[in-house]
């Protein structure tokens, strides 16, 4: 780790003479005390400092970050404890570089009675960080980690120009997990049961980790900020070196820390107390767009995403030779077709096998220098396929409010409905992944007009849907888990596995076939469905649509019955208008919602 590279050589950087008076010191302390300097903003963000309902301080972090063993919950004394410590011991200026400048410039002593870092000022001058991007990574429905996607920052150093920028380092706040995995990897991750801490790595390790490894896009966007604020957030990650917080996926995770870390740099900004119970990432990145922060968006497309735009212009007869020279590289598949059509079919065979090499730990040398030659014999050709991405910045807010107006079973009722996270079918998909399902923690209330009274119709505590698409080389598995409560609280839990297939309609349409298991009056008396579901999802530039079919046999009883449903989704202005209908054992319902 790079930030290790620094301490190893302050660890044997000669003592010097250097040094203040007990007097000097006192002076300090009190001079820092009249100012009031522990509750400046400056010094809560170096502490990282978070103020409870009842007016106290305290951090997440604990570790070498704290000076005073009172440092994470007592801002003064974690002052008094540095200007003691820095000022007696001036070969401790080295490991706490942020605070030493700080203290300097708000106490106003002289520069000269400080203790040079040449090693710190050589491992900076090497890094050459004049600027930091921050970078979002698209979300990963198979990783619960990884479900609302993920931030880090690149320090930029101008000398590495173009292409050159992966050459860069990127800083990186994450869980350190093991080897756990599944259920329990969940458990412990929503409650806090993992430490989280900041590390240093080239930039392009972390790219090839996202884009290539997971198939992620990452959003790459220049964050306004001085060589001066740079180097404050630089000097502070070494402060931060041995330390740790509890990491929560919801809540104290990557985005969460990396905005107090920007916080450091710009401490007359509040960025971070807005997200209290949950840090979803697309919200931080718009609130950093909101501060005036962001600028030079750039677009680094996965492996997957440009694999799956070149074998979405194939047609059926390349799609077959592709899968032939995946298998057996035998060039006979592609006489007959046109230049353009061999390039086509090379390119996407190529990048299918770099995606098999990277996610399966394989070597395919010789099969990609075979298809490498191939494709330089027919030389230069343009790609005519583009790939459309809409902007993250742009995408819906986690939390949204639905006002409606609906009609069930000829009665007419008022709809309100709170989702405090994140996004489903009919949601603008730019940020998430296309055609997919996640929602947490929402609440639907419902007024009927005939009998006014205000009830909560459902509580949805989870519910995910993830539909990636088969095709001639990979089959993929869909699924999908619901659970919350109906009317009067009756919980249920509902499965579903299956396959999907994508189509070249609009901007993009999936069908998703899978097997179903609906389980109702948990409380009580179970009520198991089990059957088939049918989706049909569609989308345009600013609008969705969504059909979807159950035939479902009630064990109970062993009738079987339909549900089936429409729904369409149209952009207006910052806010959806959308129109529904469902229809469930001869049951119709109607509704007309507003999302905002």
């Amino acid at each position: 780790m790079a930030l290790k590279i620094v301490f190893i050589a302050i660890i044997f950087a000669p003592l010097s003479l250097w040094g203040f008076s007990s007097e000097s010191i006192s002076h300090y302390q009190k001079t820092a005390e009249h100012k009031n300097l522990a509750t400046s903003s400056e010094w809560l963000r170096l502490g990282h400092y978070r103020k409870s309902l009842f007016g106290n301080y305290e951090s997440p972090f604990r570790g070498k970050l704290f000076i005073s063993p009172e440092g994470f919950n007592d801002p003064a004394a974690e002052l008094k404890a540095s200007i003691e410590l820095l000022l007696s011991k001036p070969d401790e200026q080295c490991r706490y570089p942020a605070r030493t400048a700080w203290l300097k410039k708000v106490l106003e002593i002289p520069v000269e009675s400080f203790h040079p870092c040449p090693e710190l000022e050589t491992w900076k001058n090497q890094l050459g960080a004049q600027e930091i991007y921050i970078i979002f990574a698209s979300a990963d429905l198979n990783s619960l980690g990884s479900s609302f996607g993920h931030t880090f920052l690149r320090a930029h150093n101008p000398k590495n120009i173009q292409n050159l920028d992966l050459l860069d380092y990127g800083i990186n706040y994450a869980a350190s997990t093991g080897e756990d995995d599944g259920a329990l990897f969940a458990l412990k991750g929503l409650f806090g049961f993992y430490p989280g801490s900041y590390s240093m790595l080239p930039y392009h390790q972390k790219m090839r980790e996202y884009t290539n490894l997971e198939g992620r896009d990452l959003w790459e966007y220049k964050l306004n900020l001085t060589p001066e604020q740079v180097e404050a957030i630089i000097d502070h990650l070494l402060e931060l070196d041995s330390s740790y917080a509890e990491y929560f996926f919801l809540k104290d995770n990557c985005s969460r820390q990396i905005l107090e870390l920007i916080e450091v740099a710009r401490p007359d900004l509040d960025l971070s107390s807005q997200f209290r119970d949950s840090t979803i990432p697309l919200d931080t990145l718009k609130a950093l767009e909101e501060n005036h922060l962001l600028s030079k968006e750039r677009l680094r497309l996965s492996l997957q995403s440009e694999w799956r735009e070149s074998y979405r212009h194939l047609n059926r007869s390349q799609k077959n030779a592709m899968k032939t020279l995946t298998e057996s590289q035998d060039m006979k598949v592609l006489e007959g077709f046109s230049t353009e059509e061999q390039v086509e079919v090379l390119d996407a065979s190529l990048r299918y096998l770099s995606i098999q090499d990277y996610r399966h730990r394989r070597d395919s040398k010789d099969a990609k220098y075979n298809l490498s030659v191939a494709r330089a014999r027919l030389g230069v050709q343009t790609d005519s396929s583009q790939i459309k991405k809409i902007s993250p910045l742009v995408s819906p807010d986690s939390r949204s409010f639905y006002f409606g107006y609906g009609n069930f079973d000829e009665n007419e009722f008022y709809r309100l409905k709170y989702r405090r996270a994140f996004h489903d079918l009919l949601s603008q998909d730019s940020g998430s992944i296309p055609f997919s399902h996640l929602e947490v923690l929402s609440a639907e209330f419902r007024y009927f007009s005939e009998k006014p009274s205000l009830d909560l119709s459902q509580l949805v505590l989870l519910k995910m849907l993830s539909t990636s698409p088969i095709n001639e080389l990979d089959t993929p598995v869909s699924w999908q888990v619901d659970v919350g409560t109906l009317p009067k609280l009756s919980p249920y839990f509902n499965l579903g596995f299956g396959y999907s297939y994508d189509f070249n309609f609009f901007d993009g349409t999936r069908s998703t076939l899978m097997a179903v298991s609906e389980n109702y009056q948990l409380a009580d008396t179970a009520e198991p469905y089990l059957g088939g579901e049918l989706l049909l999802m569609s989308k345009g530039s600013t609008w969705r649509s969504l059909l979807d079919g159950r035939y479902l046999l009630k064990t109970t009883t062993g009738e079987m019955i339909w549900d089936y449903g429409v729904g369409f989704s149209f952009d207006v202005l910052k806010t959806e208008l959308r129109l529904e209908a469902r229809n469930r054992e001869n049951t119709p319902e109607l509704q007309v919602t507003i999302v905002f």
